[in-house]
């Protein structure tokens, strides 16, 4: 499992994400915050997504996992996602470095792992409209 997630794509600067790091982090939210039950601490993915300058005209985010899926999700989604990094006190594993839970809560149970790649897309580049 590689600790590092990338955001790439439509963006004016690849960031590298370092969920191991983020326990020294001031921005560092427990998950009981956001999501009752769900212990550990997390981080609004919003922010890192910003840095990152996504073309304006960026639709949808495509999640890349190590199991070789992909699964999309809005830019506004994206945006409010919030990213897990603990669990028990430990970083995320085997199926980390973090699990995105999407704001609304709908995916509480089944957050997306095993993150490799953020890849941020425009409405062109969407899957809907790949071959």
């Amino acid at each position: 499992m590689n600790d590092v997630i990338l955001i790439t794509g439509a963006v004016a600067f690849q960031i590298n994400l370092d969920p191991t790091v983020w326990i020294f982090d001031d921005r560092k939210t427990e998950m009981s915050t956001w999501f009752p039950g769900v212990e550990g601490w997390g981080m609004r993915l919003g922010p890192f997504l910003e840095n990152a300058q996504p073309d304006p005209k960026a639709t949808h985010v495509i999640c890349h996992q190590s199991t070789g899926e992909k699964v999309t999700i809005s830019m506004d989604q994206a945006r409010s996602a919030i990213l897990r990094f603990s669990r028990d006190g430990k970083p995320i594993r085997p199926d980390g470095p973090a699990l995105l839970y999407l704001a609304d809560g709908s995916n509480v149970d089944q957050p997306i792992g095993y993150l490799t790649r953020l890849e941020v897309v425009c409405a062109e580049e969407s899957p809907a409209h790949r071959e």
